[in-house]
């Protein structure tokens, strides 16, 4: 599976044939009634919603409807729109993004978050996992 030419990690096309990540939209609603992370997780990791397929780029995202929240609230200027693909969010409301980042390593995208520090600071990128394994084994999807 690829998007925009970047090739999604092996283990998340697994975890999509299993049917242990949403593969269509109404198997990710289903995670406003119950949480797909491990319930033994801190409780801001029980929020993280999963996105089903299609994924998009940022690139993509910004030729749509989300151009205006990654323009004023995604330091857009701290990403590298064609190489990072939003795969979740830290649930409804949140305006955090869950991206898989190839923009170091094509190969192995490292998992970014979008953090909001609040009293007027600017949001900004943090790495959330070095790759997309430690991001699952960290959700313990």
């Amino acid at each position: 599976m690829e998007v925009e030419g970047l090739r999604i990690p092996e283990l998340l096309v697994e975890m999509l044939e299993a049917g242990r990540w949403p593969r269509d939209s109404a198997e990710a609603l289903q995670q406003n009634n119950r949480s797909l992370v491990a319930e033994d997780r801190p409780r801001m990791l029980r929020k993280v919603y999963l996105y089903s397929p299609p994924f998009h780029t940022v690139a993509q995202i910004l030729r749509g409807s989300g151009a205006k929240f990654y323009s004023h609230d995604g330091a857009l200027h701290e990403l590298v729109a064609e190489a990072v693909v939003e795969i979740a969010d830290f649930g409804m409301g949140s305006d955090s993004p869950i991206l898989l980042d190839y923009s170091v390593d094509r190969s192995k995208p490292r998992v970014m978050s979008l953090e909001w520090p609040g009293r007027g600071l600017p949001n900004y990128w943090t790495v959330f996992a070095d790759d997309f394994a430690e991001f699952v084994d960290r959700l313990g999807l």
